[in-house]
């Protein structure tokens, strides 16, 4: 999997014993260990519904079709004739639910939804068969009506602070074959954003991968509870800013922002697992410095500092790209929309045939996943990143005077250097540590501005649906007739009646 595999992120520290260890947590890693699920696999999990009283609720940034988890079934009436249920989506509070699928098909109804309201279906395959009634998740919300009418469903049963579907559907043979899947497409949690001043704002639904970060790292239900007081908010503020520029995808297409953060998070996952998928899908770090956590996102900038022959103490360790993380071929998984947010592939192979005769002639693809991206073309652009930097992957391990004490994980140096006939070449810190002498040591990777610049994309292939008729819509069929007298050969005379169909 190699380099960019490696994206899953990590805590990255100096080796140099004796060092005070300056840690961040980064897009940028060595390679993992074998991960427990593949993200296909963990995209299907989302999908599907489970049946627990314990399971954990999963989290929902941006917008995502969800399965959830049957928290509650009963049947009631003559000969069990309803199904009553409650299907638990995510923590709340969510900025809405907008689809209803049942059996991978979208559901119309007779309303909109709302929170707390009930709607009935009006549907060419399901009738009216299916009421809903839908909470998103606030710590207040009542009891559901539509399962009250049952004695196992009291007012006391509230799912506070969670997201959640409560259904009644009436049994039809021709319309099921035993409990249907439901899924819903949420539009996820409404979150605390911040302005230029460093004044929170009323929260919102943002698909902004800084704001959705900054809610997991504070949030102390599912999240990490770091106090606001320790987070470096003008430094959050800036990322939302790059997240958010506008960028074109292809010639003649809308402009998109460079980063959406449209991800499920499973609070069963460890909270520093989670933090290294929010940041992987803006090129995030996240060191923690002069008691802030703080938040860069990589892309171009300008030099904090130049090393030369007067403030590097000794020698310089330098380590080139590795011919099996030398990549001229990238393929990006992400979670495709127009697939019903299924799992999908797209490749990133601009200039692969010259690449790969460089290359020796060899195929050197890298695979990176992106479980919070749902844009083709933002998965395109980190594809063309991941083969530019494993195409060009200096790394350094230098230590410095007491000038470096003021760089942070993240920030962009210039090194010059006559033994490795380096001038001024951009290197980003990766890793620090500071002994008790004040000399900094120091890793660095190489950085190169134009990785940044966002180029317009070849326009996907859209592939047209296939149009098979409704099957549970049987449209009576068209007769025409007409009659005629006929005169056989013997005088008689007989009646021909011709039907079309």
């Amino acid at each position: 999997m190699g380099f960019f595999t490696a994206i899953l992120g990590t805590i990255i520290k100096s080796v140099i014993t004796g060092f005070a260890i300056s840690k961040a947590i980064s897009w940028l890693a060595p390679k993992p260990e074998i991960p427990q699920f593949q993200q296909g696999q963990e995209a299907t999990g989302v999908l599907i519904n489970k049946q627990s009283n314990n399971a954990n609720i999963p989290v929902v940034y941006g917008t995502r079709l969800i399965g959830g988890v049957r928290v509650f079934l009963e049947t009631s009436g003559s000969d069990n004739q309803y199904l009553y249920g409650a299907l638990v989506l995510s923590e709340g509070e969510v900025n809405g639910i907008t689809k209803i699928y049942v059996e991978d098909k979208e559901v119309t109804f007779s309303g909109s939804f709302s929170d707390g309201g009930t709607i009935t279906s009006d549907d060419s395959r399901f009738g009216d068969t299916i009421q809903v009634q839908t909470f998103y998740g606030t710590d207040g919300q009542s009891a559901s009506s539509l399962l009250s009418t049952l004695t196992s469903w009291t007012s006391n049963h509230k799912l506070s602070g969670l997201c959640y579907i409560a259904f009644r559907i009436t049994w039809d043979a021709d319309k099921y074959i035993g409990i249907p899947k439901i899924q819903a497409l949420v539009q996820g949690r409404k979150i605390s954003t911040y302005d230029v001043s460093s004044v929170e704002t009323t929260d919102v639904f943002t698909t902004n991968p800084a704001w959705c970060l900054l809610d997991y790292l504070t949030n102390s239900r599912y999240g990490k509870g770091i106090d606001i007081a320790d987070i470096d908010i003008p430094s959050f503020y800036t990322a939302s800013t790059i997240a958010e520029t506008q960028v074109t995808p292809y010639s003649g297409g809308s402009d998109i922002n460079l980063f959406d953060c449209n991800a499920v998070i499973d609070t069963g996952q460890k909270l520093i697992d989670n933090t290294r998928t929010l940041l992987k899908g803006m090129r995030g770090f996240l060191p923690y410095s002069q008691g802030k956590y703080k938040l860069i996102i990589e892309t171009t900038g300008s030099s904090a500092l130049t090393l030369n022959e007067d403030n590097i103490i000794g020698g310089i360790k330098v380590s080139s790209e590795r011919k099996n993380e030398k990549y001229n071929r990238v393929q990006v998984n992400f979670i495709n929309p127009d697939k019903n947010y299924q799992s999908d592939t797209i490749v990133y192979d601009t200039d692969h045939a010259t690449l790969k005769t460089e290359d020796g002639g060899f195929l050197q693809e890298g695979v990176i996943d992106l479980p919070t991206i749902t844009n083709p073309y933002q998965a395109l652009e980190f594809g063309e990143i991941v083969l530019k930097r494993s195409r060009n992957n200096l790394g350094l391990e230098l230590t410095a005077n007491y000038t470096a004490m003021n760089l942070a994980i993240g920030d962009i140096v210039a090194v010059t250097s006559s033994i490795t006939g380096m001038s001024a070449k951009p290197f980003r810190v990766v890793g620090m540590a500071i002994n008790p002498s004040f000399e900094v040591a120091l890793s660095l990777i190489e950085h190169q501005d134009a990785w940044y610049t966002f180029d317009e994309k070849t326009q996907v292939a859209v592939i047209p649906d296939t149009n098979f008729p409704d099957p549970f819509t049987i449209e009576a069929p068209s007769i025409e007739h007409t009659d005629e007298l006929i005169s056989l050969f013997d005088g008689s005379v007989v009646s021909k009646l011709t039907v079309t169909v």
